[in-house]
């Protein structure tokens, strides 16, 4: 108890020593004139702050550091040749802890060293404060000739306990041999029954953890020979029809590999259902129709919406009476409408009956055939417009040359049916002038000019198209976001500067009323795809969904004064270049315009 006492006594007393550096660091980090200091990146102050403050405390050795490390202020105790700036990067390390003190072995002294950070009233960390203060060698010493004559004492108590062990150990090591000797006499007695049965034992585990080919080929007699022989036949038997089920289930693995690799090839989505009309599986297909994950297990209201769902309610109803059911419905999906052909399949295969939900999206085929009846109502339209158009402008013309060339009226009344004359063949010249110019929109959407192809760097032309609006006074910011790395797109330039030219323009007249008035034209490669991908995206207040399915149809416009054939155009050039333009949502508003362009023009065979 005297030496543990004095052990813990001496500990005691390097730890008060250790407490009081970390006390003498704290002084210095609290002080108020050098948190002003170091808060300013004043090093000439805090040196003038900091070494009176240290002579003061008597300190050792000490240092002041900024954030970055850098010592600002440094102090050494007169005649001491101690210096732990080598030390400082380990010393200023665990930066998690306010303060901590470590010991270090310096010119064959000890030193408490303690470090303290610098803050503000706010926690706003300004540099640290490290103290190192030397431990009396007398104490050192006192505490190595205690903690040696504690190992002393310790090796004598080891030694009279090693005596006492030693007795013991005997007497076991005796007992253990007349147990062993007990042991062996009795399993060498047993060992002619305990050995086959044993060996069964092993192998009932191996075949247990699929190992078939094991065989016993201890020697056994009598009942437990005929019983080793059993095992065996069994287990050949095993075997055989193992290799037989590995075969099936090889091929039935093959089968489904091939169904899963065919249903993720089609462009139909297919999702299977259980038979509470809960998810399944679906295909890629399906889940890039939704635009949404599918979770195997939710509902299908959860996937198309309660109005979708119910709708399709009827035909799973169908489907379970007559085993097939399928019609067309328009799904409102998060971005989009989208028409789709839905047929539905019972599967009545085995007990558990389920459905199979097929969806074909049919968005892109109605646009193109809405476009192409457009098309031929344009060209009717304009034929049957244009032919009576002559005759009546020739009329006007003719009954205004007649006016010119008749004497000027005395009388009042020949000169206000005159005057109504001209005023009306006048109308009537400008009624046919506006139609003309329908009739030419017309003839230009229904004789579009077909694209000539060149290799065309796509950057160049949308910065020829910014740079009309270089000097735009309406408030607009455009901006450009252009990939360095793409690939020339056969193309024909003068239609592209078309497209692009109304796709600003459109977005122009969006922003114009908008608080924030920004518009981005951005291209990038798409190496999946081998396409160039141009986006034009403003700040407006967007396009809903229902008029997202009508935005490229002819004559529809989101604008009183439209015509409605702009969009109706560009999605004809682009199409024209084998591509693909959609609108999509900007966030956190607006729209966003994306046109794709293959690198490669398709090869028709």
């Amino acid at each position: 108890n005297v030496r543990d006492d004095a052990v813990s006594i001496v500990r005691q007393v390097l730890r008060d020593r250790e407490e009081r550096a970390r006390e003498f660091a704290r002084l210095v980090a609290e002080n108020p004139a050098l948190q002003q200091k170091l808060a300013r990146g004043d090093a000439a102050g805090a040196e003038q702050v900091f070494s009176p403050l240290a002579e003061h405390l008597r300190l050792d050795w000490a240092a002041v550091v900024d954030n970055r490390a850098q010592v600002l202020a440094l102090h050494r105790a007169e005649g001491s040749q101690v210096d732990f700036l080598p030390q400082l990067p380990q010393l200023l390390g665990p930066q998690a802890a306010i303060a901590y003190t470590t010991a270090e072995e310096m010119g064959g002294m000890r030193f408490a060293v303690a470090r303290v950070r610098v803050e503000t009233s706010g926690g706003k960390p300004l540099g640290a404060v490290v103290v190192a203060q030397a431990l009396p060698r007398e104490l050192l010493a006192k505490a190595a000739d205690i903690e040696s004559e504690s190992q002393a004492y310790e090796a004598i108590t080891r030694e009279r306990k090693t005596y006492r062990w030693q007795a013991v150990l005997i007497l076991l090591l005796i007992t253990i041999l007349l147990l062993l000797a007990t042991t062996w006499s009795a399993l060498h007695l047993a060992q002619q029954v305990t050995v086959p049965i044993q060996a069964l034992a092993v192998a009932t585990q191996e075949i247990s953890q699929g190992n078939l080919d094991y065989r016993v080929e201890v020697p056994a007699r009598d009942e437990l020979g005929n019983l080793v022989t059993s095992f065996n036949q069994m287990t050949a038997q095993l075997r055989d029809s193992r290799r037989r089920l590995e075969q099936a289930v090889a091929e039935l693995e093959r089968r489904r590999q091939w169904m899963e690799a065919i249903l993720e090839s089609i462009p139909t989505g297919v999702i299977t259902l259980g038979p509470h009309r809960r998810i399944l599986a679906a295909n890629d297909a399906a889940r890039k129709l939704l635009g949404r994950p599918v979770a195997e297990g939710s509902s299908l209201s959860e996937l198309l919406g309660r109005e979708a769902a119910e709708a399709c309610g009827e035909l799973f109803a169908r489907a379970g009476q007559m085993g097939f059911a399928a019609a067309e419905r328009e799904l409102h999906l998060e971005h989009r409408i989208a028409h789709v052909a839905v047929s539905v399949s019972a599967l009545r295969a085995g007990p558990g009956e389920g459905y199979v939900l097929v969806l074909d999206d049919l968005t892109d085929l109605l646009k193109a055939q809405k476009a192409a009846a457009w098309q031929e109502v344009a060209q009717r339209i304009a034929h049957e417009i244009k032919n009576p158009l002559t005759p009546i402008q020739l009329s006007a013309d003719r009954i205004r040359r007649y006016l010119e060339r008749l004497p000027a009226a005395d009388a009042r009344e020949d000169d206000r049916y005159r005057q109504l004359i001209a005023r009306c063949a006048s109308l009537i010249g400008q009624e046919v002038h506006g139609l003309k110019l329908l009739v030419d929109e017309f003839s230009r959407f229904a004789r579009f000019p077909a694209a000539q192809p060149v290799p065309t760097q796509l950057n160049e032309i949308v910065q020829d198209a910014l740079a009309l609006y270089a000097d735009s006074a309406n408030g607009i910011q455009f901006r450009s976001e252009l990939a360095g790395d793409l690939p020339a797109v056969p193309a024909d330039a003068a239609l592209l500067r078309r497209v692009l030219l109304n796709l600003l323009e459109n977005a122009a007249e969006a922003v114009a009323r908008a608080e924030r008035k920004e518009i981005v034209v951005r291209t990038r490669y798409l190496a999946s795809q081998k396409a160039i991908e141009l986006s034009v995206t403003d700040s407006g207040p967007g396009i809903s969904a229902e008029d997202k399915e009508r935005l490229f149809l002819p004559f529809f416009s989101t604008k009183p004064e439209g015509m409605g054939l702009g969009l109706a155009i560009v999605s004809r050039i682009v199409a024209e270049h084998h591509g693909r333009i959609h609108v999509e949502d900007n966030r956190p508003s607006g729209a966003r315009f994306v046109v794709e362009l293959p690198v490669e023009a398709p090869v028709l065979t």
